[in-house]
């Protein structure tokens, strides 16, 4: 009898190299057996990762979500997203990989917005296919990003910081979305406060699920934390909690062992039945039916 998956592994960015990186730019044969050994594995990074295949084709799992990527595709994973990458042939690219606190150096605003856009959307992710111009655009940024890291002159972090940016605007162009798209996406304080929201959320998703919590640890009130977040996704507050905890039943369903029970406990619901009427609710199917459902898809996860 196999044994019972129970937990979903996290990887650290340091795992990647021998010091405490906040940045990694590399290819991918040149991270080795870190990389390759996570093929195959469901896990889950605790830094915000972009992929670039340049070449070969693989399946990635994002979240119970399975996507085809070929040849010349970006994806973007947010910290905490359960992916799973699959590849029967050999694969060639780069990933970028970064802390929180790396792109928190300066105008956060339009930072939080650029996440917005290519990490946190409704979809959870984002997964875009670049023509060749396109590609020697992103080529030159990844060329000058590995000379800064190799080099590391003075100020090379700031040069960084400023390449990765310039990288993410054109992949939010080739997206076809503006990083900065609406007058109150450029409210410093709005931005600001909705991000810290979503942090709060990744962390105190378990413990707390009522808008009200979130807003008093934010000093603001409930009915002004879903107007901001409305404003900024097209959602309200509520329905980020909702989504958020629903995310994490969805990734264990799909996988790992435990059961709906199990699962109810791990995200902080006293009662199993309630857990089970609330993801129903919010999906339309059991726990049980959508893992059978999400196994029917995948079978190998």
């Amino acid at each position: 009898m196999a044994e019972k998956r129970g937990n979903i592994e996290i990887v650290s960015l340091p795992d990647y190299a021998h010091t405490n990186p906040t940045f990694i730019v590399s290819g991918l044969c040149e991270l080795g057996n870190t990389f390759f050994q996570q093929i195959g594995v469901p896990h889950r990074h605790d830094f915000y990762t972009i992929y670039w295949i340049k070449s070969g084709k693989l399946t990635q799992t994002i979240d119970s979500v399975v996507h085809e990527v070929k040849e010349n595709t970006l994806f973007f994973l947010a910290p905490g997203q359960v992916h799973n990458i699959r590849s029967s042939e050999k694969i060639e690219g780069y990933m970028i990989a970064f802390q929180d606190a790396f792109m928190c150096l300066r105008d956060q605003s339009q930072v939080s917005a650029i996440k917005s856009s290519l990490f946190f959307n409704n979809q959870f992710s984002s997964i875009i296919r670049l023509n060749e111009e396109e590609s020697k655009d992103f080529e030159a940024v990844i060329s000058l990003m590995m000379k800064e890291l190799s080099l590391q002159e003075p100020d090379y972090d700031t040069a960084l910081h400023g390449l990765l940016r310039y990288f993410l605007v054109l992949a939010s162009r080739v997206k076809g979305e503006s990083v900065i798209s609406t007058p109150e996406q450029t409210s410093a304080h709005n931005s600001s406060i909705f991000l810290n929201f979503k942090n709060l959320i990744e962390e105190k998703y378990v413990e707390l699920k009522n808008v009200s919590d979130y807003a008093n640890l934010l000093y603001i009130k409930p009915v002004l934390l879903n107007e901001i977040s409305k404003q900024l996704s097209g959602i309200t507050a509520g329905e980020h909690i909702r989504n958020r905890v629903i995310l994490e039943a969805q990734r264990y369903l799909h996988f790992t062992d435990l059961t709906a029970k199990e699962i109810a406990y791990k995200l902080g619901f006293e009662d199993p039945h309630y857990f089970s009427r609330f993801f129903k609710k919010y999906t339309n199917q059991s726990p049980s039916e959508f893992k059978e459902a999400s196994r029917a898809v995948n079978p190998a996860e």
